[in-house]
């Protein structure tokens, strides 16, 4: 799993354009940082907090001081991504400025503590994905190996279903049913790199009553039948600890 590393923007006014695997969480400190990417398009400011998603091409540019974040694709959740990408400015209230506080403090020290950067780092992560969920995206979360529909999630938002699919697509990016899938292979995802349970009981435990459902929304989710991924991954992860890894300071982008 890649690192955190830190930019620091002192005025870079022209327009630059480019392209990476990870993503920009960006802290404006003084005037403006400017950025857009598909059909998003801001002027950030100090008060607010950007979101470039990871691997997308994007055009910038800096009027005065900002920190940008990159962040590795494979350390922010497919369902979390979608969520970050549609709300990807977010005003900075009295609860998120302390700790964007101390991340710049942390950045501007001169021996950042790795430790400190990182839990941090996922600390603002939690609040920027948590705090304005709709109640049914959190039931989606917690209980998605349950039997999950449509009508009982809009009964949870007062909303007709055809109502509420269109409010969740604005929300989360995606309607409800796609959401659902994504929480269940992330869900799978982390057993089968966690665990040595056979595929129909990591199956059960996000939700598919039989083996071969699984397998083919799995592959059409990721490419590869659950044994192809975790043979992959046991591969290329081999003596590594799924835990974060430490962030690093570093001068790139």
């Amino acid at each position: 799993m890649g690192a955190i590393s830190v930019y620091a923007f002192n005025t870079n006014p022209g327009i630059q354009t480019h392209v990476h695997p990870h993503g920009h969480l960006i802290i404006v400190l003084e005037k403006e940082f400017y950025f857009r990417f598909r059909d998003n398009e801001c002027h950030l400011k100090p008060g607010q907090i950007g979101f470039i998603p990871p691997g997308v091409e994007h055009d910038y540019s800096c009027s005065g001081k900002a920190v940008t974040l990159n962040i590795p694709e494979e350390m922010v959740k497919a369902t979390d991504l979608l969520f970050l990408t549609e709300h990807f400015v977010r005003d900075i209230d009295e609860k998120l400025q302390p700790l964007l506080d101390l991340i710049i403090q942390e950045v501007d020290s001169s021996s950042p503590q790795n430790e400190s950067l990182r839990y941090l780092f996922y600390y603002l992560y939690d609040k920027l994905v948590n705090e304005d969920r709709m109640l049914s995206v959190r039931y989606i979360n917690d209980n998605y190996a349950e039997d999950i529909r449509v009508e009982q999630l809009a009964e949870m938002e007062n909303y007709n279903p055809s109502y509420y699919a269109s409010v969740f697509r604005k929300k989360m990016g995606c309607i409800p049913s796609d959401y659902i899938r994504m929480v269940r292979i992330e869900k799978a995802k982390e057993i089968l790199l966690t665990t040595h349970y056979p595929v129909i009981s990591v199956a059960m435990q996000v939700g598919y009553a039989n083996a071969s459902s699984f397998t083919r929304v799995f592959r059409e989710t990721t490419g590869m039948t659950p044994h192809q991924f975790r043979r992959m991954q046991g591969t290329q992860d081999s003596g590594k600890s799924l835990d974060y890894t430490q962030a690093t300071r570093e001068e790139t982008r």
